[in-house]
C-alpha cells in the first residue's frame, strides 16, 4: 500500500510537471501565430471582405426588358447601360398626363380672367389651380419613374446576380439584378469588446486571406457604433492600402495588429 501511494504521488508530480512544460511551450509559440506579432496585446481576429458599393436593382413599373447585353460576371464602368426596359406604353401615358396639365392650365387662366371681371368667385379659381397642381405632380411622378427605363451603372463593378432575361417582365419592387464594386473593398473585422478601446482609426493591420493565402496591409478606417451584448463583440472596418487584384467580396481571413 505504501509503495502504491508513493508511485501515485510521483506519477501525479510528473503529470503536473508535463502540463506546466506544455503550457510554457504554447505561450512561447503563441505570439508567432500567423507569422505576425499582435501589437498592444491584441490577438488575431476574424474578418470578411465587403464591397464598399453594392446595390440590388429593382423597378416599380411592370415593363418588359427591351435590351440586356450583360450577364452574371460581366464587368462594367460607371455610366454604362446595364439594362433597358420597353416603356412605350408608359410614355403614351405620360403624354396623356401632359395634355391634362395643359387643359388644367387653360381652366386656371379662364377662371382667373372671369374672376377679374366679377364673373367667377375665388373658390372656382382655387379649385382650378389645385387641379392644375395635381396634374403637374402626376406628370412629374411618372416622368421620374420613366427615368428608370434605361438603367446606367452608378459605379465601376461587376454583376453578381441576374434574375431576369430579355423580353421578361420583372416583378415590381423585387430585385432583378445585384451589382458590386469589387475593386473598392474594405474588411469587416470582429473584435472582442474588451479590445475595442485599443482599436483606433489609423491603426495598421495585416489581413491574411483564407481562400488564396495572400497577405495584405490594411488600415482601420472606423469602428462600430455599438457592442453586441450577446457575443460581446464589436466591428471595426479597415481599408486596403495596396493591390486587391486577387481579393473578392465575401472572402474571409484573419487580421493581425502590427507590433508597435
Amino acid at each position: 500500500m505504501i509503495r502504491c501511494a508513493a508511485w501515485a504521488y510521483r506519477n501525479r508530480q510528473f503529470r503536473i510537471g508535463t502540463g506546466a512544460v506544455s503550457a510554457a511551450v504554447l505561450l512561447a509559440v503563441a505570439p508567432a501565430v500567423g507569422g505576425q506579432t499582435p501589437g498592444r496585446g491584441d490577438g488575431p481576429a476574424r474578418g470578411v471582405v465587403r464591397a464598399v458599393h453594392q446595390a440590388a436593382l429593382s423597378i416599380d413599373l411592370a415593363m418588359p426588358v427591351a435590351a440586356l447585353n450583360l450577364r452574371e460576371g460581366d464587368r462594367f464602368q460607371r455610366g454604362d447601360v446595364l439594362i433597358e426596359f420597353d416603356c412605350r406604353r408608359q410614355r403614351y401615358e405620360l403624354a396623356a398626363l401632359e395634355a391634362l396639365v395643359q387643359e388644367a392650365k387653360v381652366t386656371v387662366d379662364s377662371n382667373e380672367h372671369l374672376a377679374s371681371r366679377g364673373a367667377a368667385n375665388r373658390n372656382d379659381v382655387a379649385t382650378a389651380r389645385a387641379r392644375f397642381d395635381k396634374s403637374k405632380a402626376d406628370w412629374s411622378a411618372l416622368s421620374v419613374r420613366l427615368s428608370m427605363c434605361t438603367v446606367r451603372a452608378p459605379f465601376d463593378g461587376v454583376i453578381t446576380e441576374l434574375g431576369i432575361n430579355a423580353h421578361e417582365t420583372p416583378s415590381p419592387s423585387r430585385p432583378y439584378m445585384s451589382i458590386v464594386s469589387d475593386r473598392l473593398l474594405e474588411v469587416e473585422i470582429i473584435l472582442p469588446s474588451r479590445l475595442a478601446v485599443n482599436a483606433r482609426a489609423g491603426d495598421a493591420l495585416v489581413f491574411s486571406v483564407d481562400e488564396n493565402g495572400s497577405r495584405h496591409d490594411v488600415t482601420v478606417r472606423r469602428t462600430g457604433g455599438a457592442v453586441d451584448p450577446v457575443s460581446q463583440t464589436i466591428k471595426i472596418y479597415a481599408v486596403f492600402t495596396g493591390d486587391t487584384a486577387h481579393v473578392l467580396p465575401g472572402m474571409s481571413g484573419t487580421a493581425f495588429f502590427t507590433a508597435k
